[in-house]
């Protein structure tokens, strides 16, 4: 209902300026004359026609409302509560290698060429426990420096075993013409094979070739290859990835619609929480939900626990089968399971989900698969179908209007507010004018009178109104309470609501059900003669 006064609000100040101000150079008889003037003026204010979408969009700019095939309305809250890629999760840190061996080349003085090998192992050192298979790189960098003391020109070309770069054997060459020699690799594109027999262990192959016109051997002469791969980003990792904690940290699914409620309860007669996982990553993850907690922000300050069977601890989540794939896992809440409805009777302003867990829970069971984007989220959402009681629903909005001006001019204000009410709600709506200390200095309602009057809901299963109830409001404001509205600087809307019956018979609200608002001023206003 903010809605309507907001409107009506600045179309009253409008108004009441307007019947109130008199520029004397503008003055003209002759358009008096020519007029049937009465300075006792009336004027519509509000002629609307409101729906669901209409009464709600002030609390929630979202519009997440949804409506059935039977035009029965819910409210849909959702929110990401976690969300961590493959990439975020798994670091592969920098590794460095180093390998050192003789060279002894027989005979004396090398004519010609002498070419040997050498077979070096290295083992990735991983976080978590990870044991590669396979790993295909996206970026990284690769070094290598040869120091020696070999006096013959020298080519070495270094391999890995069953490693490929854009689908061509892997391989790098050096060439040694002094003291040391240091090549950079870019791996981009790079699949590298571990030992099918002993994971995360590369098997690297030095060719040297030596090649020499005549000069002194001086064998044996040392080899030592420094090695470091760098940088390295995965495309995509198989094997088995280890026990890694999955820390998701808590965040919340916010309920707008009690972000104005400071009283009152409603009492949703189906709620349901969803919490939906999606798991993009192709290995078995046991979760843990350590809390689902339902906060009240406004006062007085309050959260529930959300509680009950519903909630599965531990929750071992289902994984895709293959690259590319989501497998979701859900747990609904509702009234059958769970305390949901309890938590949701304080009006709480949003919902608090913290979620843990832990892959391969079981240890070394089946082999894994991830792509760096591969993704795991977290989803709550919250479905409210407008069907319960609520009682004693107090909404309150303030926003700030300063009028300023001098309305001694105004002898009276009558407002007339009609309205025809589809919805089985009974409420009241109070406009309360403060002055810049939050003061109240008076109010539109005086006295208070009910200003909705619920319309009867049908039988149940689907308790349909068929009969709108119509109601007329009539105000009058004269001599000090006019005067009052010099000293507004804020407004306070309240509005009290109860479901039909003072909240003790079930309802439901179906998107057809309207409000119309009609809504009128009537200004008498004195002029002082004198003036022109």
């Amino acid at each position: 209902m903010k809605h309507i006064f907001n409107i009506f609000v600045i179309l009253f100040v409008i108004l009441t300026l307007s019947m109130t101000s008199c520029v004397k150079e503008e003055f003209d008889m002759d358009t008096v004359q020519a007029t049937n003037w009465d300075p006792n003026g009336a004027a519509p204010l509000i002629n609307s026609d409101l729906d669901m979408w209409d009464i709600l969009k002030d609390y929630d700019s979202t519009d997440l409302l949804v409506v059935d095939s039977n035009q029965f309305v819910y409210l849909v809250y959702e929110d990401t509560v976690y969300s961590e890629t493959a990439e975020d999760l798994i670091i592969i840190p920098d590794q460095a290698l180093n390998y050192s061996n003789s060279l002894t080349i027989p005979g004396g003085a090398l004519s010609g060429s002498y070419n040997t090998t050498y077979n070096m192992t290295y083992d990735f050192t991983l976080p978590g426990g990870i044991e590669l298979d396979t790993m295909v790189l996206k970026s990284g960098n690769l070094s290598m420096t040869l120091n020696s003391d070999l006096n013959y020109p020298t080519t070495v070309i270094m391999s890995i075993a069953n490693a490929t770069q854009n689908g061509q054997p892997y391989r790098d060459t050096l060439v040694l013409t002094g003291p040391s020699a240091t090549i950079n690799s870019d791996l981009t594109n790079t699949t590298l094979v571990f030992d099918n027999m002993n994971p995360n262990r590369l098997d690297i192959d030095f060719d040297v070739t030596a090649v020499g016109t005549g000069q002194t051997n001086n064998s044996p002469y040392s080899l030592s290859f420094d090695m470091n791969f760098t940088n390295l980003h995965f495309k995509r990792l198989y094997g088995y990835l280890g026990q890694l904690n999955l820390s998701m940290n808590n965040d919340t699914i916010g309920i707008k619609i009690y972000n104005n409620n400071i009283e009152g309860f409603v009492n949703w007669e189906d709620p349901r929480l969803y919490i939906n996982i999606y798991n993009g990553m192709g290995m078995p993850i046991r979760s843990t939900i350590n809390y689902l907690d339902a906060i009240r922000l406004n006062p007085p300050l309050t959260n529930v626990v959300i509680t009950g069977s519903g909630i599965p601890n531990p929750w071992d989540l289902n994984y895709p089968t293959a690259y590319g794939q989501y497998a979701m896992t859900s747990l609904l809440l509702d009234k059958s399971n769970s305390n949901i409805a309890t938590a949701l009777n304080i009006t709480p302003q949003k919902i608090l989900a913290l979620v843990t867990g832990q892959t391969n829970a079981d240890g070394n069971t089946v082999k894994n698969f991830v792509e760096d984007d591969s993704q795991l989220a977290v989803e709550a959402k919250l479905e409210l179908p407008f069907y319960g009681t609520a009682n004693g629903f107090v909404l309150q909005d303030t926003f700030d209007l300063s009028i300023g001006e001098d309305l001694s001019n105004i002898e009276w204000i009558k407002f007339k507010l009609y309205t025809r009410n589809g919805f089985p709600i009974d409420g009241t709506i109070q406009l309360y004018f403060c002055d810049s200390t939050w003061s109240v200095v008076d109010s539109l309602l005086n006295p208070v009178e009910q200003t909705l009057v619920a319309a009867t809901p049908g039988p149940a299963p689907d308790y349909i109104v068929t009969t709108p109830v119509e109601k007329m409001v009539i105000q009058t404001m004269t001599g000090t309470r006019v005067q009052n509205l010099e000293l507004c600087d804020h407004i306070i809307v309240r509005a009290n609501l109860d479901t039909y019956n003072s909240g003790t018979q079930l309802v439901k609200i179906y998107s057809y059900y309207r409000l119309a608002v009609r809504l009128s001023a009537q200004v008498q206003v004195s002029f002082n003669t004198n003036e022109f």
